[in-house]
């Protein structure tokens, strides 16, 4: 089996990481793939970006690989999906229309409100002066989200005062053009939950949770997150997510005449209550949460994707450990906003406790190089959490480069 993976992010090396350990895959291609993936076994870079939907696509076909595996949300609301469909490339993702789901905010909650799926109440706003005297009607806090995608977790603000209201609506529309979503805030905690869906059966995967605040205690702005760790909630609570939140999605997708194949991410709110809430879905695997996923993966993972292109899903056995997973993401300086670059990195040599991917990393002149982001994600498991949290500090510890930055509380009680 051959495989290509369309990225550059440390969720695709981790991909292509979990691929590689089934006899049963010959082969793994990464467009345009990082340092890291260079140097995995059987792993090979090819200089596409991923944006170059016709050059992605030419690879594929040149590389005669089995299928394809996408993970930047931008290339699916490009429509990389539908153009693979017309050239008879078989490609485990959803197409353009279907991943509105994720691409566009509005579209997803109206689906949600559609179908009488439990999620926070909002309005859409197409201008500033509508947005902001909705906003001063309702309670602080409020969480301000943009229509469509903005990158490193920018598009989603919950804003505590009235003045960051208001100057994060200004921002949204003048930077971004609307409409935006004003939505009222939910106290809980959030959990994480995906599910591998081939149309008609899907699979659950563990559950996690991921940190999105940039500062310890929860502090600083949204990021696209900053670790993650599993488990996480009860056999009951996960079932309840699954009878309230992911069936009544997997029905509405079926009565909606969505074609769907691929990943659905659900981020989930847990009330006081211990009721359930969808805050939004997603159309990939998220990331860091892929790391805990695959981690406490016992089965192959290659198998698990061909099912699902042939969408017999309803076949699939999935094995999951009871291990304890963490994963840490380090950024570089500015992030979220804007991001530093081209400072030297220094990693550990060596096999080493947790797993080292590289994310907004390249090469020159004999040395690694920070891109800007997020620039490595680490991820380890143990019999315990504090084990595993031992282990991914560790290996930090280890790694330097100027201006890096990292949450020293992911996977510690109280913090989310």
């Amino acid at each position: 089996m051959k495989v290509l993976i369309v990225g550059c992010s440390s969720g695709a090396h981790a991909l292509a990481w979990k691929l590689i350990q089934s006899d049963q895959v010959e082969k793994v291609y990464v467009a345009p793939g990082s340092p890291g993936t260079a140097d995995e076994p059987k792993v090979e870079n090819l200089e596409v970006e991923t944006t170059d939907i016709p050059g992605l696509a030419n690879a594929a076909a040149q590389y005669d690989v089995d299928y394809t595996l996408i993970t930047p949300t931008q290339a699916l609301a490009a429509g990389i999906v539908d153009y693979f469909q017309e050239r008879g490339l078989k490609v485990l993702a959803p197409t353009r229309e279907a991943s509105k789901l994720e691409w566009s905010k509005e579209y997803s909650k109206q689906f949600m409100q559609r179908h009488k799926i439990p999620t926070p109440g909002f309005k859409v706003f197409a201008d500033a002066p509508s947005a902001r005297q909705y906003a001063h009607a309702r309670s602080l806090p409020l969480v301000l989200k943009v229509d469509g995608m903005a990158n490193g977790g920018l598009g989603v603000v919950i804003a505590h005062e009235w003045q960051a209201v208001d100057e994060t609506i200004e921002h949204m529309f003048t930077t971004y053009g609307g409409p935006i979503i004003v939505e009222d805030f939910l106290v809980g905690e959030e959990v994480s939950f995906t599910v591998l869906f081939d149309g008609s059966h899907y699979v659950p995967m563990v559950e996690s949770r991921d940190y999105k605040r940039l500062h310890d205690n929860d502090k600083g702005p949204n990021t696209g997150g900053m670790g993650a760790y599993s488990p996480v909630i009860s056999q009951a609570l996960s079932q309840k997510i699954i009878d309230r939140l992911v069936e009544p999605t997997i029905r509405a997708i079926k009565e909606d005449a969505i074609d769907y194949l691929g990943f659905l991410y659900f981020g989930v709110m847990i009330d006081p209550e211990q009721e359930v809430h969808l805050l939004e879905i997603n159309c990939r695997l998220g990331n860091p949460e892929l790391f805990t996923m695959l981690e406490r993966m016992d089965s192959e993972l290659g198998p698990l994707l061909e099912l699902a292109l042939a969408r017999r899903l309803q076949q699939a056995e999935v094995r999951w450990n009871d291990k304890c997973a963490v994963a840490l993401q380090i950024s570089s300086a500015g992030y979220p906003g804007v991001k530093r670059t081209g400072d030297v990195i220094s990693l550990p040599s060596g096999e080493q406790e947790a797993k080292i991917f590289h994310a907004a990393v390249s090469s020159a002149q004999g040395q690694l190089v920070t891109k800007g982001g997020r620039i490595i994600s680490l991820s380890a498991s143990a019999d315990t959490l504090e084990a595993a949290r031992e282990r991914i500090y560790a290996v930090a510890r280890k790694i330097h480069f100027d201006g890096m930055h990292y949450r020293k509380d992911i996977a510690t009680l109280g913090a989310r």
